[in-house]
Order: structure tokens, then sequence, then C-alpha cells
């Protein structure tokens, strides 16, 4: 991901692998791809985000799960009410 996404700080690249890989442990129609999350750690860059608050987390979980009922099981499982 960071050969892809140079500019990501390593703090925020080490979080930013971390959900991803409780994302992928979960029971989801369709878990993020490599693809989704460079597309995540730039849209994260864009917004200016330096670190993954539950916050950040919530508002963007769109970017890399394309499923309403993924994004609802991740949201509860990873306790970001």
């Amino acid at each position: 991901m960071r050969l892809k996404v140079p500019d990501t700080d390593t703090r925020l690249a080490e979080s930013l692998v971390r959900v991803i890989g409780a994302l992928r442990a979960m029971d989801l129609r369709k878990a993020p791809s490599v693809a989704e999350t460079i597309d995540w750690a730039r849209t994260l860059l864009a917004l200016g985000a330096d670190t993954l608050t539950d916050d950040v987390v919530r508002t963007s979980l769109g970017v890399i799960l394309k499923h309403q009922d993924d994004v609802t099981r991740a949201t509860a499982q990873l306790r970001l009410s």
C-alpha cells in the first residue's frame, strides 16, 4: 500500500492495514480488496486525516465496503457506534 500511496504516514498506514485485516476476518458479502485499501488510503489523505479515529473510520467505510449490510456489520463489530 505504501508503494502506491507513498505520502501515507507510517502510523496511519499501520492503522489502516490493521482495520483492513479486521474487516477481512469478518463474514462480509465482499471483503475489502487491495485496490479498495489503496483507494481508502488516498481518500484519507484527501480528507487530511492523519489518524484513524472511530469517526473517520465510520464516515469512510463506504470507500472500502460496497454493501450497506457490510457497513452496518462492520460498524457494530468494530464498535464504531
